[in-house]
């Protein structure tokens, strides 16, 4: 039995992985696991965190906010890889160049499918510098969040905006040429788009990859709407099955 459990900015999920099934355990509010992570503990459960995580500690967080200490000496993983781990799972494929869309934006990669992580960091899509002088959460500038993330699209329009609002923004065009290059050095077989902001989308939303790509690479576009990816990749690397 694997458990999964996915520490997000608003809300944190538990789910079990048993008899290669999923089971939705429980659903908390953030700020009272962080008040109480007894709520959260569970043996050999590993916590996915939208964290930069180095030697199995956490290095930076820069769009969660609260005290995460409690997770000292628990088995952590970026939230992305989780999310990426869930993407082997549901697309079956090999090599997976995986894409996670909300408060900012995070990216995982499976090479013959295995989790790569370099020395930890590896696959930070959305700090990596794309230009201006826009700073990011992390207190970098000109970064990809900086043109496109949940964060930023609420300090340009002030407001929850419409699908087509933000496909219509310079950033989403640069989210694509961000995408595309990652495919041009990955050379996967899908890149898979999810979280919160991701999930709005279909796979026809972001043809525009294509149109940087040369047609040799010919990669598929899912979109995985599950609200329970990331937890669910945990239960699964929990497992040692990714």
């Amino acid at each position: 039995m694997g458990i999964g459990i996915d520490i997000g900015g608003s809300f944190t999920d538990v789910v079990e992985f048993k008899n290669g099934e999923f089971r939705h355990l429980n659903t908390f509010k953030t700020e009272d696991v962080l008040k109480d992570p007894s709520l959260v503990e569970f043996e050999g459960a590993v916590y996915g965190v939208a964290a930069w995580i180095r030697g199995g500690r956490i290095v930076k967080a820069p769009n969660l906010r609260g005290n995460l200490n409690f997770l000292a000496g628990k088995k952590i993983e970026n939230d992305a890889n989780c999310f990426a781990a869930y993407s082997k799972w549901i697309t079956k494929k090999k090599n997976i160049f995986a894409v996670t869309l909300g408060t900012g934006v995070g990216s995982g990669v499976v090479v013959e499918g295995k989790l790569y992580r370099g020395r930890g960091l590896a696959a930070e899509l959305g700090h990596v510098y794309v230009g201006g002088d826009v700073t990011c959460t992390c207190g970098g500038k000109g970064h990809l969040e900086c043109h496109f993330s949940g964060w930023r699209i609420k300090q340009i329009f002030g407001r929850e905006a419409t699908k087509e609002e933000i496909k219509a923004m310079k950033g989403f065009d640069v989210l694509c040429l961000e995408i595309a290059k990652a495919v041009m050095i990955l050379d996967p077989e899908v890149v898979t788009i999810g979280g919160r902001l991701g999930r709005i989308f279909n796979e026809e939303d972001f043809t525009k990859i294509y149109e940087y790509l040369p047609k040799e690479f010919d990669v598929d576009v899912k979109i995985i709407g599950d609200d329970l990816a990331v937890a669910k990749g945990a239960a699964l690397i929990s497992e040692g099955l990714v």
